[in-house]
């Protein structure tokens, strides 16, 4: 009997799967692929387990006052798990430092766009209409601003609001061509 090529639900490439595991079997056998299935299965499983770690804890927290010295041991024994332990904080401390950093940066420069926005017109021929063309603008800046960011977690309520009034007016623009 031959086995029916599939495509792997990762690279979507086409592979053969493993007879023994042709019923169930969703992805290739490249590292990566792998990867990402073990990734994606344990997801699943903390999905349906949203309660594993509560009714663990407590016996975690006896275990740990049962061996309250354990992990000074298990460190002295272990020097090369505290160098990789140490390489690990390290990283996501910097991680972690510049996110901040590129949240500031990004708050500034927000800041800026809405100072612009709010600087009065002379009163001179067509200034409203460079007014509207300026606001154009500036509602592009900040909608570009906010796009850029680089994940969900670094839009702060303010880069929200302001995200909101850039993006307030779609016609806006056609308005402004026609300006």
């Amino acid at each position: 009997m031959k086995i029916a090529k599939r495509r792997c639900e990762f690279c979507h490439e086409w592979f053969s799967p493993d007879p023994r595991t042709v019923k169930f079997q969703r992805s290739c056998t490249k590292p990566d692929c792998r990867k990402k299935r073990s990734r994606a299965s344990v997801r699943q499983w903390w999905k349906q387990n949203p309660g594993y770690n509560k009714g663990r804890s407590p016996k975690v927290r006896a275990w740990a006052k049962a061996y309250p010295n354990y992990w000074r041991k298990y460190r002295q024994e272990h020097p090369d798990y505290v160098k990789k332990e140490r390489r690990r904080r390290r990283s996501a401390h910097k991680k972690a430092k510049n996110a901040a950093k590129q949240n500031a940066i990004s708050q500034i420069s927000l800041e800026k766009l809405e100072s612009i926005r709010n600087l009065e017109p002379n009163s001179a021929a067509k200034q409203n209409t460079i007014h509207r063309r300026v606001d154009g603008i500036l509602d592009y800046l900040f909608w570009k601003e906010c796009v850029a960011k680089q994940n969900a977690i670094a839009i702060t309520p303010v880069d929200e609001r302001q995200y909101a009034y850039a993006s307030r007016d779609l016609g806006r623009d056609k308005a402004i061509e026609t300006g």
